[in-house]
Protein backbone atom coordinates (compact mmCIF):
# COMPACT_ATOMS: atom_id res chain seq x y z
CA UNK A 1 0.00 0.00 0.00
CA UNK A 2 1.44 3.81 -0.50
CA UNK A 3 2.38 5.61 1.71
CA UNK A 4 0.13 8.71 2.69
CA UNK A 5 0.32 11.58 5.09
CA UNK A 6 -1.51 14.23 6.07
CA UNK A 7 -0.11 17.11 7.37
CA UNK A 8 -2.14 19.60 9.51
CA UNK A 9 -0.98 23.07 9.96
CA UNK A 10 -2.30 23.60 14.20
CA UNK A 11 -0.46 26.75 14.74
CA UNK A 12 0.91 29.86 13.66
CA UNK A 13 2.79 31.82 15.20
CA UNK A 14 6.10 34.55 14.93
CA UNK A 15 9.47 34.24 17.37
CA UNK A 16 10.97 36.87 18.39
CA UNK A 17 14.60 37.30 20.17
CA UNK A 18 14.01 36.89 23.85
CA UNK A 19 15.64 40.28 24.05
CA UNK A 20 16.28 43.39 22.05
CA UNK A 21 18.71 44.10 19.64
CA UNK A 22 20.37 47.11 20.98
CA UNK A 23 20.08 50.50 18.61
CA UNK A 24 23.37 50.39 17.40
CA UNK A 25 22.85 47.15 16.03
CA UNK A 26 19.64 47.62 14.06
CA UNK A 27 21.35 48.75 10.37
CA UNK A 28 23.01 45.48 9.06
CA UNK A 29 25.08 45.84 5.52
CA UNK A 30 25.10 42.71 3.37
CA UNK A 31 28.21 41.53 2.04
CA UNK A 32 28.65 41.75 -1.60
CA UNK A 33 29.04 38.30 -1.41
CA UNK A 34 25.51 38.29 0.21
CA UNK A 35 24.30 40.44 -2.72
CA UNK A 36 25.08 38.17 -4.96
CA UNK A 37 23.36 35.06 -3.48
CA UNK A 38 20.40 33.62 -5.00
CA UNK A 39 17.18 35.06 -3.49
CA UNK A 40 15.91 32.05 -2.44
CA UNK A 41 15.08 29.68 0.47
CA UNK A 42 16.88 26.90 1.06
CA UNK A 43 15.50 24.05 2.59
CA UNK A 44 17.23 21.67 5.40
CA UNK A 45 14.75 18.95 6.95
CA UNK A 46 16.05 17.09 10.03
CA UNK A 47 13.96 13.83 11.09
CA UNK A 48 13.93 12.46 14.75
CA UNK A 49 12.29 8.97 16.00
CA UNK A 50 11.93 7.38 19.17
CA UNK A 51 12.71 10.30 21.65
CA UNK A 52 14.33 9.77 24.65
CA UNK A 53 14.53 13.48 26.18
CA UNK A 54 17.69 14.22 28.08
CA UNK A 55 16.61 17.75 29.55
CA UNK A 56 16.45 19.14 33.28
CA UNK A 57 18.19 15.42 34.69
CA UNK A 58 15.42 13.81 33.31
CA UNK A 59 14.66 10.70 30.75
CA UNK A 60 11.45 10.32 29.24
CA UNK A 61 11.37 7.60 26.37
CA UNK A 62 7.87 6.89 24.44
CA UNK A 63 6.26 3.14 25.18
CA UNK A 64 4.08 2.23 21.64
CA UNK A 65 2.78 -0.39 24.02
CA UNK A 66 1.47 1.71 26.68
CA UNK A 67 -2.11 2.33 26.71
CA UNK A 68 -1.34 5.98 27.71
CA UNK A 69 1.28 6.19 24.76
CA UNK A 70 -1.10 8.75 22.83
CA UNK A 71 -1.48 10.88 25.62
CA UNK A 72 2.14 10.74 26.80
CA UNK A 73 2.67 11.28 23.64
CA UNK A 74 1.29 14.79 23.25
CA UNK A 75 2.43 16.06 26.59
CA UNK A 76 5.70 14.91 25.38
CA UNK A 77 5.41 16.83 21.95
CA UNK A 78 4.41 19.77 23.93
CA UNK A 79 7.23 20.16 26.24
CA UNK A 80 9.19 19.68 23.38
CA UNK A 81 7.51 22.34 21.46
CA UNK A 82 7.96 25.09 24.16
CA UNK A 83 11.58 24.06 24.85
CA UNK A 84 12.31 24.37 20.64
CA UNK A 85 10.39 27.88 21.02
CA UNK A 86 12.22 29.19 23.95
CA UNK A 87 15.48 28.35 23.19
CA UNK A 88 15.29 29.22 19.62
CA UNK A 89 13.83 33.12 20.88
CA UNK A 90 17.29 33.12 22.95
CA UNK A 91 18.96 31.71 19.90
CA UNK A 92 17.81 34.64 17.74
CA UNK A 93 19.17 36.98 20.39
CA UNK A 94 22.53 36.22 18.94
CA UNK A 95 21.31 36.37 15.54
CA UNK A 96 19.37 39.30 15.45
CA UNK A 97 19.88 39.90 11.89
CA UNK A 98 18.02 36.27 10.93
CA UNK A 99 14.69 38.17 12.88
CA UNK A 100 15.04 41.48 10.74
CA UNK A 101 13.46 42.71 7.23
CA UNK A 102 15.53 43.75 4.26
CA UNK A 103 15.33 47.00 3.79
CA UNK A 104 13.90 48.77 0.33
CA UNK A 105 17.50 49.25 -0.63
CA UNK A 106 18.29 45.23 -0.44
CA UNK A 107 21.64 46.16 0.62
CA UNK A 108 21.30 46.27 4.45
CA UNK A 109 18.50 44.72 7.12
CA UNK A 110 16.47 46.42 9.08
CA UNK A 111 16.94 44.37 12.51
CA UNK A 112 13.82 45.35 14.23
CA UNK A 113 13.09 41.96 15.95
CA UNK A 114 9.97 41.75 13.75
CA UNK A 115 10.80 37.99 14.49
CA UNK A 116 10.93 34.58 12.22
CA UNK A 117 7.76 32.42 11.08
CA UNK A 118 7.29 28.79 13.34
CA UNK A 119 4.75 26.49 12.48
CA UNK A 120 3.21 23.42 14.22
CA UNK A 121 1.68 20.80 12.02
CA UNK A 122 0.46 16.98 13.28
CA UNK A 123 1.07 14.34 11.34
CA UNK A 124 -1.31 11.62 10.47
CA UNK A 125 -0.52 8.54 8.37
CA UNK A 126 -2.03 5.24 6.91
CA UNK A 127 -2.12 2.41 9.00
CA UNK A 128 -0.60 4.55 12.03
CA UNK A 129 2.94 3.70 10.30
CA UNK A 130 5.58 5.35 12.24
CA UNK A 131 8.00 7.94 11.41
CA UNK A 132 10.87 5.13 11.65
CA UNK A 133 9.22 3.53 8.68
CA UNK A 134 8.29 6.49 6.80
CA UNK A 135 11.49 7.07 7.10
CA UNK A 136 12.57 3.93 5.11
CA UNK A 137 9.87 4.50 2.03
CA UNK A 138 11.61 4.60 -0.97
CA UNK A 139 9.22 7.38 -1.78
CA UNK A 140 10.38 9.76 1.20
CA UNK A 141 11.89 12.50 -1.20
CA UNK A 142 8.37 12.83 -2.45
CA UNK A 143 6.89 12.93 1.02
CA UNK A 144 9.13 15.46 2.55
CA UNK A 145 8.43 18.37 1.48
CA UNK A 146 5.19 18.79 3.19
CA UNK A 147 6.94 18.73 6.37
CA UNK A 148 8.48 22.53 5.09
CA UNK A 149 6.35 25.90 6.69
CA UNK A 150 6.52 26.79 2.45
CA UNK A 151 7.88 25.49 -1.00
CA UNK A 152 11.08 26.81 -1.22
CA UNK A 153 11.23 28.52 -4.36
CA UNK A 154 11.61 32.12 -4.47
CA UNK A 155 9.49 35.45 -4.13
CA UNK A 156 9.47 39.00 -2.97
CA UNK A 157 11.01 39.18 0.54
CA UNK A 158 10.53 42.69 1.79
CA UNK A 159 7.97 41.69 4.64
CA UNK A 160 8.91 38.10 4.26
CA UNK A 161 10.89 36.53 7.05
CA UNK A 162 14.39 35.02 6.53
CA UNK A 163 13.59 32.16 8.20
CA UNK A 164 10.65 30.20 8.71
CA UNK A 165 10.60 26.41 10.91
CA UNK A 166 7.79 24.02 10.66
CA UNK A 167 8.03 21.34 13.85
CA UNK A 168 5.81 18.50 12.70
CA UNK A 169 4.40 15.92 15.09
CA UNK A 170 4.04 12.14 14.71
CA UNK A 171 1.72 10.34 16.97
CA UNK A 172 3.99 7.74 17.54
CA UNK A 173 6.29 10.79 19.20
CA UNK A 174 8.70 11.24 16.36
CA UNK A 175 9.29 14.57 15.45
CA UNK A 176 10.44 16.17 11.76
CA UNK A 177 12.07 19.87 12.05
CA UNK A 178 11.67 21.49 8.35
CA UNK A 179 13.96 25.14 8.23
CA UNK A 180 13.59 27.20 5.31
CA UNK A 181 16.69 30.59 5.45
CA UNK A 182 16.88 33.02 3.26
CA UNK A 183 19.86 32.55 1.14
CA UNK A 184 20.63 36.18 0.45
CA UNK A 185 21.73 36.24 4.12
CA UNK A 186 23.02 32.89 4.87
CA UNK A 187 24.79 29.74 2.85
CA UNK A 188 24.75 25.88 4.09
CA UNK A 189 27.27 26.28 6.78
CA UNK A 190 25.51 29.15 8.56
CA UNK A 191 22.77 27.55 8.29
CA UNK A 192 24.33 24.47 9.99
CA UNK A 193 25.45 27.03 12.65
CA UNK A 194 22.80 28.18 13.30
CA UNK A 195 21.27 24.99 14.06
CA UNK A 196 23.71 24.25 16.21
CA UNK A 197 23.34 26.86 18.40
CA UNK A 198 20.04 26.33 18.55
CA UNK A 199 20.16 22.96 19.45
CA UNK A 200 23.10 23.25 22.01
CA UNK A 201 21.00 26.32 24.06
CA UNK A 202 17.97 23.97 24.05
CA UNK A 203 19.98 21.12 25.28
CA UNK A 204 21.47 23.30 28.02
CA UNK A 205 18.16 24.99 28.81
CA UNK A 206 19.34 28.18 28.25
CA UNK A 207 18.32 29.25 32.10
CA UNK A 208 20.57 32.21 32.10
CA UNK A 209 20.83 33.69 28.70
CA UNK A 210 23.09 36.92 29.90
CA UNK A 211 25.52 34.82 31.29
CA UNK A 212 25.60 31.93 28.75
CA UNK A 213 26.26 34.66 26.21
CA UNK A 214 29.40 36.75 27.78
CA UNK A 215 30.86 33.16 28.16
CA UNK A 216 30.33 31.68 24.69
CA UNK A 217 33.88 31.25 22.94
CA UNK A 218 31.30 30.26 19.46
CA UNK A 219 29.14 33.51 19.64
CA UNK A 220 28.28 34.07 15.65
CA UNK A 221 30.54 36.43 13.70
CA UNK A 222 27.86 38.11 11.91
CA UNK A 223 30.11 41.25 10.96
CA UNK A 224 33.24 39.61 10.04
CA UNK A 225 32.13 39.09 5.93
CA UNK A 226 30.72 42.25 5.45
CA UNK A 227 34.17 43.95 6.79
CA UNK A 228 35.99 41.75 4.69
CA UNK A 229 33.70 41.82 1.30
CA UNK A 230 31.54 45.63 1.53
CA UNK A 231 28.67 45.64 0.18
CA UNK A 232 29.18 47.63 -3.65
CA UNK A 233 27.44 48.71 -6.71
CA UNK A 234 27.58 46.03 -8.51
CA UNK A 235 26.97 48.06 -12.33
CA UNK A 236 25.46 45.46 -14.71
CA UNK A 237 25.02 42.45 -12.21
CA UNK A 238 21.82 41.39 -11.27
CA UNK A 239 20.45 39.40 -8.13
CA UNK A 240 18.57 35.72 -9.29
CA UNK A 241 15.36 36.80 -7.43
CA UNK A 242 13.87 33.20 -7.49
CA UNK A 243 14.57 30.44 -8.97
CA UNK A 244 13.28 29.26 -13.07
CA UNK A 245 9.86 28.17 -12.64
CA UNK A 246 9.56 24.61 -14.50
CA UNK A 247 7.91 21.28 -14.19
CA UNK A 248 10.69 19.78 -11.96
CA UNK A 249 11.31 15.67 -11.13
CA UNK A 250 13.47 15.07 -8.38
CA UNK A 251 14.81 11.84 -7.86
CA UNK A 252 17.48 10.84 -4.54
CA UNK A 253 20.15 8.70 -5.82
CA UNK A 254 22.15 6.74 -2.98
CA UNK A 255 25.97 5.56 -3.25
CA UNK A 256 26.83 3.39 -0.64
CA UNK A 257 29.92 3.35 0.73
CA UNK A 258 31.10 0.84 -1.07
CA UNK A 259 30.19 2.05 -4.37
CA UNK A 260 32.04 5.20 -3.68
CA UNK A 261 35.27 3.41 -3.14
CA UNK A 262 34.55 1.57 -6.60
CA UNK A 263 34.31 5.33 -8.02
CA UNK A 264 37.32 6.38 -6.15
CA UNK A 265 39.52 3.48 -7.94
CA UNK A 266 38.30 4.18 -11.28
CA UNK A 267 40.05 7.47 -11.28
CA UNK A 268 42.85 6.96 -9.10
CA UNK A 269 46.08 9.18 -10.58
CA UNK A 270 49.93 7.59 -9.52
CA UNK A 271 52.20 10.93 -8.88
CA UNK A 272 56.08 10.53 -9.14
CA UNK A 273 57.79 12.07 -6.32
CA UNK A 274 61.74 11.40 -4.99
CA UNK A 275 62.83 11.80 -8.10
CA UNK A 276 60.89 9.17 -9.77
CA UNK A 277 61.55 6.66 -7.47
CA UNK A 278 58.56 6.39 -5.10
CA UNK A 279 54.85 6.71 -6.84
CA UNK A 280 52.15 8.01 -4.57
CA UNK A 281 48.51 6.79 -5.38
CA UNK A 282 45.47 9.82 -5.30
CA UNK A 283 41.96 9.27 -4.73
CA UNK A 284 39.88 12.02 -5.15
CA UNK A 285 37.04 12.75 -2.39
CA UNK A 286 33.66 10.88 -1.75
CA UNK A 287 32.21 14.25 -3.20
CA UNK A 288 34.44 14.68 -6.19
CA UNK A 289 33.93 11.17 -7.26
CA UNK A 290 30.03 11.09 -6.87
CA UNK A 291 30.06 14.57 -8.58
CA UNK A 292 31.95 13.88 -11.67
CA UNK A 293 29.86 10.58 -11.76
CA UNK A 294 26.76 12.06 -11.72
CA UNK A 295 28.12 14.96 -14.22
CA UNK A 296 28.91 12.12 -17.07
CA UNK A 297 25.65 10.50 -16.74
CA UNK A 298 23.97 13.96 -17.21
CA UNK A 299 26.25 14.24 -20.00
CA UNK A 300 25.42 11.12 -21.94
CA UNK A 301 21.58 11.73 -20.87
CA UNK A 302 21.82 14.65 -23.10
CA UNK A 303 23.81 13.07 -26.05
CA UNK A 304 21.42 10.11 -26.07
CA UNK A 305 18.26 12.64 -25.96
CA UNK A 306 20.12 14.79 -28.42
CA UNK A 307 20.09 11.91 -30.60
CA UNK A 308 16.78 10.54 -30.13
CA UNK A 309 15.39 13.80 -31.48
CA UNK A 310 13.29 14.95 -34.50
CA UNK A 311 16.66 16.20 -36.18
CA UNK A 312 19.53 13.91 -34.02
CA UNK A 313 19.72 11.77 -37.17
CA UNK A 314 21.64 9.10 -35.21
CA UNK A 315 25.65 9.12 -35.99
CA UNK A 316 25.52 12.69 -38.09
CA UNK A 317 27.64 15.22 -36.98
CA UNK A 318 30.14 12.97 -35.36
CA UNK A 319 32.91 15.56 -35.30
CA UNK A 320 30.47 18.36 -34.18
CA UNK A 321 32.32 19.50 -30.47
CA UNK A 322 29.53 20.53 -27.85
CA UNK A 323 30.38 21.90 -24.28
CA UNK A 324 28.86 20.82 -20.98
CA UNK A 325 29.18 22.47 -18.12
CA UNK A 326 29.48 21.72 -14.35
CA UNK A 327 29.57 24.41 -11.19
CA UNK A 328 30.16 23.15 -7.31
CA UNK A 329 29.79 25.60 -4.45
CA UNK A 330 33.00 25.81 -2.34
CA UNK A 331 32.87 26.85 1.36
CA UNK A 332 35.28 29.32 1.07
CA UNK A 333 36.24 29.80 4.74
CA UNK A 334 38.06 26.96 5.02
CA UNK A 335 40.32 28.01 1.72
CA UNK A 336 41.98 31.01 3.54
CA UNK A 337 44.94 30.82 5.45
CA UNK A 338 44.32 30.91 8.44
CA UNK A 339 40.94 29.57 8.03
CA UNK A 340 37.86 32.24 9.21
CA UNK A 341 35.95 30.62 12.10
CA UNK A 342 33.26 28.07 10.71
CA UNK A 343 30.53 30.17 13.25
CA UNK A 344 31.61 33.05 10.65
CA UNK A 345 27.77 34.05 9.52
CA UNK A 346 26.86 34.86 5.93
CA UNK A 347 27.29 33.88 2.08
CA UNK A 348 31.33 32.99 2.20
CA UNK A 349 30.79 30.14 -0.67
CA UNK A 350 31.75 30.31 -4.40
CA UNK A 351 30.82 28.12 -7.42
CA UNK A 352 33.87 26.65 -9.14
CA UNK A 353 33.09 25.81 -12.76
CA UNK A 354 34.33 23.74 -14.73
CA UNK A 355 33.49 22.93 -19.07
CA UNK A 356 34.12 19.71 -21.04
CA UNK A 357 34.26 19.84 -24.90
CA UNK A 358 33.18 16.46 -26.85
CA UNK A 359 32.25 15.18 -30.02
CA UNK A 360 30.22 12.09 -30.57
CA UNK A 361 33.66 10.47 -31.92
CA UNK A 362 35.43 10.85 -28.38
CA UNK A 363 32.03 9.98 -26.41
CA UNK A 364 32.06 6.54 -27.76
CA UNK A 365 35.60 5.58 -28.01
CA UNK A 366 36.97 6.88 -24.69
CA UNK A 367 35.99 6.65 -20.70
CA UNK A 368 35.20 10.25 -20.01
CA UNK A 369 34.94 9.23 -15.83
CA UNK A 370 38.72 9.80 -15.40
CA UNK A 371 39.19 13.62 -17.19
CA UNK A 372 35.63 14.30 -15.40
CA UNK A 373 37.21 13.69 -12.09
CA UNK A 374 39.70 15.94 -12.77
CA UNK A 375 38.07 18.33 -13.55
CA UNK A 376 35.75 18.89 -10.76
CA UNK A 377 39.12 18.48 -8.50
CA UNK A 378 40.88 21.39 -10.68
CA UNK A 379 37.88 23.41 -10.67
CA UNK A 380 37.31 23.12 -6.61
CA UNK A 381 40.98 23.33 -5.74
CA UNK A 382 41.30 26.73 -7.43
CA UNK A 383 39.59 28.03 -4.59
CA UNK A 384 42.15 29.09 -2.78
CA UNK A 385 43.40 31.69 -0.26
CA UNK A 386 44.60 33.63 -3.09
CA UNK A 387 41.72 33.15 -5.34
CA UNK A 388 39.34 33.97 -2.25
CA UNK A 389 41.84 37.30 -1.24
CA UNK A 390 41.41 38.18 -4.90
CA UNK A 391 37.89 38.71 -4.67
CA UNK A 392 38.15 41.30 -2.25
CA UNK A 393 38.58 43.81 -4.92
CA UNK A 394 36.19 44.81 -7.62
CA UNK A 395 37.92 43.84 -10.72
CA UNK A 396 38.51 40.47 -9.48
CA UNK A 397 34.80 40.08 -9.26
CA UNK A 398 33.65 41.26 -11.84
CA UNK A 399 36.14 38.94 -13.96
CA UNK A 400 34.84 35.98 -12.43
CA UNK A 401 31.11 36.64 -12.78
CA UNK A 402 32.02 37.55 -16.63
CA UNK A 403 33.95 34.04 -16.82
CA UNK A 404 30.95 32.01 -15.08
CA UNK A 405 28.44 34.07 -18.12
CA UNK A 406 30.96 33.06 -20.41
CA UNK A 407 31.11 29.02 -19.51
CA UNK A 408 27.28 29.38 -19.11
CA UNK A 409 26.63 31.04 -22.57
CA UNK A 410 28.89 29.19 -24.27
CA UNK A 411 27.20 24.94 -22.84
CA UNK A 412 24.82 23.03 -24.20
CA UNK A 413 23.13 22.34 -20.69
CA UNK A 414 25.13 23.08 -17.03
CA UNK A 415 24.63 21.04 -14.12
CA UNK A 416 24.67 22.43 -10.58
CA UNK A 417 26.11 20.88 -7.63
CA UNK A 418 25.91 22.11 -4.00
CA UNK A 419 27.05 19.53 -1.19
CA UNK A 420 26.49 19.10 2.80
CA UNK A 421 28.33 16.44 3.12
CA UNK A 422 31.29 18.25 5.01
CA UNK A 423 29.09 19.60 7.64
CA UNK A 424 28.21 18.31 11.16
CA UNK A 425 23.78 18.63 10.12
CA UNK A 426 23.98 15.13 12.06
CA UNK A 427 24.84 16.66 15.11
CA UNK A 428 21.59 18.23 15.72
CA UNK A 429 20.30 16.98 19.37
CA UNK A 430 18.20 19.56 21.30
CA UNK A 431 17.76 17.17 24.22
CA UNK A 432 15.95 13.85 22.59
CA UNK A 433 18.69 12.11 20.53
CA UNK A 434 20.52 13.47 17.42
CA UNK A 435 18.77 13.06 14.00
CA UNK A 436 17.94 10.23 12.59
CA UNK A 437 17.91 11.62 9.16
CA UNK A 438 18.92 14.84 7.27
CA UNK A 439 17.30 15.78 4.49
CA UNK A 440 17.19 17.81 1.39
CA UNK A 441 14.32 19.14 -0.23
CA UNK A 442 13.04 19.53 -4.11
CA UNK A 443 13.44 22.40 -5.91
CA UNK A 444 11.74 23.79 -8.56
CA UNK A 445 15.22 24.61 -10.02
CA UNK A 446 16.51 22.64 -13.00
CA UNK A 447 19.82 21.00 -13.34
CA UNK A 448 20.65 21.05 -9.35
CA UNK A 449 22.21 18.71 -7.49
CA UNK A 450 22.71 18.36 -3.54
CA UNK A 451 24.62 16.15 -2.22
CA UNK A 452 24.20 14.68 1.62
CA UNK A 453 25.48 12.19 3.97
CA UNK A 454 23.50 8.72 4.08
CA UNK A 455 22.35 8.00 7.41
CA UNK A 456 24.97 5.22 7.94
CA UNK A 457 27.68 8.66 7.58
CA UNK A 458 29.86 7.04 4.64
CA UNK A 459 27.37 6.76 1.74
CA UNK A 460 25.79 9.93 -0.19
CA UNK A 461 22.44 10.99 -1.22
CA UNK A 462 21.70 12.78 -4.40
CA UNK A 463 18.90 15.02 -4.46
CA UNK A 464 18.60 15.24 -8.61
CA UNK A 465 16.39 18.24 -9.94
CA UNK A 466 15.46 17.91 -13.95
CA UNK A 467 12.65 18.38 -16.58
CA UNK A 468 10.89 15.45 -16.78
CA UNK A 469 12.02 14.84 -19.99
CA UNK A 470 15.93 14.67 -18.85
CA UNK A 471 15.01 12.98 -16.09
CA UNK A 472 13.44 9.85 -17.93
CA UNK A 473 16.46 9.81 -19.94
CA UNK A 474 18.71 10.03 -17.31
CA UNK A 475 17.27 7.16 -14.53
CA UNK A 476 17.26 4.59 -17.12
CA UNK A 477 20.67 5.00 -17.56
CA UNK A 478 22.62 1.12 -17.24
CA UNK A 479 26.05 2.86 -15.36
CA UNK A 480 23.97 4.69 -12.83
CA UNK A 481 21.57 2.14 -12.48
CA UNK A 482 25.15 -0.25 -11.47
CA UNK A 483 26.01 2.33 -8.69
CA UNK A 484 22.62 3.61 -6.92
CA UNK A 485 21.13 1.05 -4.44
CA UNK A 486 17.95 3.68 -4.98
CA UNK A 487 16.48 5.61 -7.40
Amino acid sequence: MKLKLKVEVVSRETIKPSRPTPHYLRTFNLSFLDQTAPAVYAPLILLYVDPIIHHTNTIVKQSSSSSSSSSSSSSSSSSRCDLLKKSLSETLTRYYTLAGRMKDDSFSVNCNDAGIEYVEARVTTNNNVRLSDVIENPDIHQLVDQFLPCEPAGFKISSKPFLAVQVNLFDCGGMVIGLLIYHTLADASSLITFIKDWAAIARGGATDHDEQIEQSTNRPHLDLLPTLFPHRDLIGFAQATGMKREEIVTKRLVFEASKIAELRKRSTTTTNINGGSDDVQEYPTRVEAVSAFIWGRFIDAFEKKKHQGPSGGGSSGGAAVRAYGMSHAVNMRRRMVPPLPANCFGNMALASMAMISINNVELGRKDLYPNLVGKVREAIMKIDDHRVRELQGRDAFVAYMKEYEQIYSSCTAILHFTSLCGFPSYEADFGWGKPEWVSAATYAYNNAVALMNTRSRDGIEAWVNMTKEDMAEFERDEQLLTFVSRL
